[in-house]
């Protein structure tokens, strides 16, 4: 029926304090994640509609040291083209993607990458 989502969503980013701070004044400049584990791309995160859950996640950092003050940031977001895993459409084409790599995979000889934790940043 469509393929733009009409739609916004609220968003929540947790983060250093230093960093709110440079994103309430300048919110055009976004500073983005590159750590080997962003299994969805270099990006900014957010937890969708999840003040709490991202509170979480910005105390945790912190006890693992990651992050010295903990902040979340809020977001309005407008979906706009996005690859959304609750719709068949995209599930369906995440599988036909899934299916080619694994078949790429092996007829290199190489394994499938496979999720795993990762300590430090």
């Amino acid at each position: 029926m469509y393929d733009v989502r009409p739609n916004f969503i609220i968003g929540f980013h947790e983060c250093e304090e230093s960093t709110r701070d440079r994103l309430t004044i300048n919110p055009n400049v976004l500073m983005y994640s590159h750590k080997p584990y962003d299994w969805l791309g270099h990006r900014m995160y957010f937890w969708e509609n999840n003040f709490t859950r991202a509170q979480l996640w910005a105390k945790e950092k912190k006890e693992n040291g990651q992050i010295k003050k903990p902040s979340v940031i809020g977001a309005v977001i407008h979906l706009a083209y996005c690859c959304d895993f609750l719709d068949s459409k995209f599930i369906q084409l995440i599988q036909s993607h899934y299916s080619s790599f694994r078949d790429l995979n092996e007829i290199l000889g190489d394994e499938l990458p496979k999720n795993k934790n990762l300590t430090g940043d």
